[in-house]
């Protein structure tokens, strides 16, 4: 079954596995498999544990392994599927190593049916193939949650994010669009802890420094699109990630801003939740121009 895929989206605790029929735009809900993973043990347990949730998909599915898409943070030698990842306290045991291959011969399967692709890409390239951004040739996708994800499509040719990597005021836009910004800044207002952005958001509504933090989160969102992507007046911006559910909180001060610098894409908040990343993984096994139509 040439058009099922297997979509994998890796991040830095767990691993999703779930099919694609990347002729009709679906993923097969009733094939989703999820395992946590212990980023800080040794190489090859990390493969096995990838590897045994990856076989837990198709064994659901009653199929043998075929064609797999990758979804997974940097950095990282996509084409090749060599990890570069080192200093960010996840997957430090695979730096240098050709972890395509590693997985392909725990699969036993060809090396040329495993691909790799950026988290945030696969997410926007799942909104465009599956969500709220078909039909779209020309957009940005953000993940806003541990970190700031960022990607791009301009006339169907991908673009990978550099926004974290932005400055921002006293440091890069990661520093404050992300869920530690939130964290450390109600710390320091008022004394207490706070969980995370979800615990925040219930709080908003009789939290006048919780609701303050949201204004000021949605105000550098806006700052930060502007400057990034202002000349490139993007058709539309898809907005996902466990921040994007307090987005009735942050988005009135989002598009204030906007609309004072007359920086006017649609804005929309991802509809797929994880199957986007998975969707747009597999799609790695189907023409980009596809896509959009």
């Amino acid at each position: 079954m040439a058009n099922l895929v297997t979509g994998v989206d890796i991040g830095g605790t767990h691993i999703s596995v779930g099919l694609v029929d990347i002729d009709k735009g679906e993923v097969l809900g009733d094939t989703s498999v999820r395992g946590h993973i212990d980023t800080s043990d040794n190489a090859d347990n990390i493969i096995a544990a990838w590897a045994e949730v990856i076989r837990k998909c198709h064994d659901k599915a009653g199929i043998s392994p075929g064609n797999i898409g990758i979804a997974m943070p940097g950095p990282l030698d996509y084409e090749n599927g060599v990890s570069l990842i080192t200093g960010l306290h996840k997957y430090e045991s695979l730096y240098g190593l050709h972890i395509k291959g590693m997985l392909a011969e725990n699969l036993g399967i060809d090396t040329g049916r495993i691909k790799f692709m950026n988290d945030a890409s696969a997410f926007l390239a799942g909104e465009m193939f599956c969500g709220c951004a078909r039909g779209y040739k020309n957009l940005v996708g953000i993940t806003l949650g541990t970190g700031l994800g960022s990607a791009a499509f301009y006339n169907n040719i991908p673009e990978e994010g550099d926004l974290y990597l932005m400055d921002y005021k006293e440091g890069k836009t990661e520093d404050y669009l992300s869920t530690r910004w939130f964290v450390q800044q109600y710390q320091v207002a008022t004394g207490q802890p706070v969980q995370g952005v979800k615990e925040l958001a219930a709080m908003a509504e009789k939290d006048a420094v919780a609701m303050q933090l949201f204004e000021a989160f949605g105000a550098s969102l806006a700052s930060v699109l502007i400057s990034r992507y202002g000349a490139q007046q993007p058709e539309i911006i898809v907005i996902g990630g466990n921040i994007s559910h307090a987005w009735e909180i942050f988005m009135p001060s989002m598009q204030k801003v906007m609309r004072e610098n007359n920086f006017n894409p649609l804005v929309k908040k991802a509809v797929m939740g994880e199957d986007a990343a998975l969707a747009g993984a597999a799609c790695l096994f189907k023409e980009l121009e596809d896509l959009t139509v």
